[in-house]
Order: C-alpha cells, then structure tokens, then sequence
C-alpha cells in the first residue's frame, strides 16, 4: 500500500469516528451525561481501526504470495 492510499485509507477511518463522535454528541444532550469521547480517543479509535485493517490486509496478502 502507497504512502497516499494509506493517508487516504486513515482519513476514511477518522471519519468514521468523527460521525461516531457527533452521534455520541447528540445523544449525551438527550441523556444529559457526558458518553462522548475526547478529540484524543477518537484519534486514538481511528487509528486501532487503520491498523487492524491494515494487519488484515497484509496477512490476506502474504498468504496469497505463499499459495
């Protein structure tokens, strides 16, 4: 994988967590409890997620190099 199709594959994930993000926003103002995440732990979110993907991908990958 590129160096620009990475970059562009964890904005994809980052965005997926800012959508989380506000979702969470909108219903801790219906509950009155604070459930949303910091800006860190979003970030943080965003990259496990990258990095399982890209673990997944790499090892689907190396098994179809070793067939």
């Amino acid at each position: 994988m590129s160096s620009k199709n990475a970059i562009s594959e964890f904005k994809k994930f980052l965005a997926i967590e800012k959508e989380r993000q506000l979702a969470l926003q909108e219903l801790s103002e219906i509950l009155g409890i604070d459930i949303s995440f910091s800006e860190e732990e979003v970030l943080k979110n965003a990259e496990e997620s990258f990095s399982k993907a890209l673990s997944k991908t790499i090892s689907e990958e190396v098994m179809t190099w070793m067939k």
